[in-house]
């Protein structure tokens, strides 16, 4: 049926799906931040196609998105309506929690003295 000659060129086709993929979970995640403040609902399902694209694809979501997005009830997190962000320098870093079921995410946050030492 195929020979050795016979080759897919999966590089070009790979990249084209990653933007395109890219763009579409970037859509429909600023969707769903708008949709937070009116509709929960549309907005949990916006999150869940997002990431339903994304693992399809095989492609990330961006750290600074994803932390915007709440494991536990799958809705856009949006701080000051439907989420509380806090800020604990010396214990645990940014703490992210949602108003609606109570997750928290923390993210460590690196001290300053360490982030502006140069290797010498």
């Amino acid at each position: 049926m195929g020979g050795k000659n016979l080759r897919r060129n999966y590089g070009k086709t790979r990249a084209a799906v990653a933007s395109v993929a890219t763009e579409r979970f970037q859509i429909l995640l600023d969707q769903a931040k708008k949709m937070a403040w009116t509709d929960e609902r549309l907005s949990r399902r916006y999150v869940t196609l997002a990431r339903k694209i994304s693992s399809r694809t095989k492609v990330r979501i961006p750290r600074e998105s994803k932390m915007y997005l709440c494991k536990g009830c799958g809705l856009a997190l949006v701080p000051g309506h439907n989420a509380k962000i806090r800020l604990h320098a010396h214990t645990t870093g940014i703490v992210i929690s949602c108003l609606s079921c109570d997750a928290v995410k923390r993210y460590p946050v690196g001290t300053k003295s360490a982030a502006g030492k140069s290797p010498v």
